[in-house]
């Protein structure tokens, strides 16, 4: 019986520091094989870079599957990252979400293109960390980014494209998120006092009393005001609201200049991103003239959502007003609820009580 034996190697780059060891297997230098099988000499390139991979393609021409056979082609990167990002668009996602999808479609066709990974099979978990690293992300947007990666592999895994999710066993960085803060009410009076125009003093006041996200209020029509209260459905998640505003805000906001119809539109885009993030600039200039500091705009939702919770507002309630679902509000909110407070303190004071003493004989 004829021996079949092959042998794996790499092929170093010229700036590679391991040119030194040509079976080294940490680094990313082009594999290639050489052998005697069937009692022919053959030495090749295995095009890939992954040692795994050309593992699998030494036995595969040790056992005789040539290229003569019948073979299905491998998915390249960049067919499986379009595709992947196609069946989001059919999904019919926010365009916040997509923008997050293509995001991932763009970083992992550009690592593949940077690191010469043709076929996204040949992505490894080690491979799926590297690219996470590069981003220099911090570790909260490192979690979610894993989160998504490992939605694009489970997306190929279903089709069949990749025997194993390599995303899969990635552990995430441990992030800590910091406590949701309301604003203080003299906190609110020095960002008011820092206000240079009448839509600065507007728009804050309309963060602070509607409870609105930063998108939807610097993109709010005068006609969703009507009757005194601000109707409208909320961009991210698509629920209507309804809040009844001071009367001085809605006369005030009746007589603000208006540009296309919005309150709030600085410049000439009505981008959600570039709208919101023109307003967020100056909501931070204020903080920082005022000495504030987290300068988060989402601190007005904060503030009013613990207003009304420890006014005696419930769950469902301030839900309702916020546009958010009951479990959120309890997940983001519940040390703000007076009742809940009131009860934690009377079990806390019970355990003030003192020991009799008993006397020792």
């Amino acid at each position: 019986m004829e021996v079949r034996m092959l042998t794996l190697w790499r092929r170093h780059a010229g700036r590679c520091g391991h040119k030194g060891d040509r079976y080294y297997r940490k680094c990313r230098c082009a594999m290639w094989c050489e052998g005697t099988v069937e009692g022919k000499y053959e030495r090749h390139s295995l095009n890939t870079r992954s040692w795994e991979r050309a593992e699998e393609m030494k036995r595969d021409l040790e056992d005789r599957k040539t290229a003569s056979e019948p073979k299905e082609p491998d998915i390249t990167v960049g067919h499986a990252a379009a595709k992947y990002y196609e069946s989001c668009e059919q999904r019919r996602l926010s365009p916040n979400t997509l923008k997050k999808y293509r995001t991932v479609r763009d970083t992992v066709t550009g690592f593949a293109r940077e690191n010469g990974i043709a076929a996204v099979k040949d992505f490894t978990p080690d491979l799926v960390r590297e690219l996470v690293k590069r981003r220099s992300l911090s570790a909260l947007t490192a979690a979610k980014e894993i989160e998504r990666l490992r939605t694009f592999f489970r997306f190929c895994e279903e089709s069949e494209w990749i025997p194993k999710n390599p995303a899969r066993n990635v552990r995430p960085p441990k992030a800590r998120q910091n406590p949701r803060l309301p604003f203080s009410a003299e906190e609110v009076a020095k960002i008011l006092g820092r206000c240079e125009t009448r839509h600065e003093t507007a728009f804050i006041r309309t963060l602070r009393h509607s409870g609105l996200r930063i998108g939807d209020c610097s993109l709010l029509r005068a006609s969703d005001i009507t009757d005194g209260r601000l109707r409208l459905r909320t961009t991210k998640s698509g629920i209507p609201v309804s809040i009844l505003l001071p009367p001085d805000l809605v006369e005030d906001l009746k007589t603000l200049p208006q540009k296309g119809g919005y309150l709030f539109l600085i410049g000439e885009s009505d981008h959600p991103h570039t709208a919101s993030n023109l307003w967020r600039r100056r909501i931070k200039r204020m903080c920082k003239d005022a000495k504030i500091s987290p300068d988060h705009p989402h601190r007005f939702r904060h503030t009013l959502a613990a207003d009304l919770l420890m006014r005696g507002a419930s769950i469902e309630d301030v839900a309702q007003i916020l546009g958010n679902s009951p479990a959120i509000v309890i997940k983001h909110y519940a040390q703000w609820v007076s009742g809940r407070q009131d009860r934690l303190d009377d079990f806390m004071t019970k355990t003030w009580d003192t020991p009799k003493l008993l006397r020792v004989k």
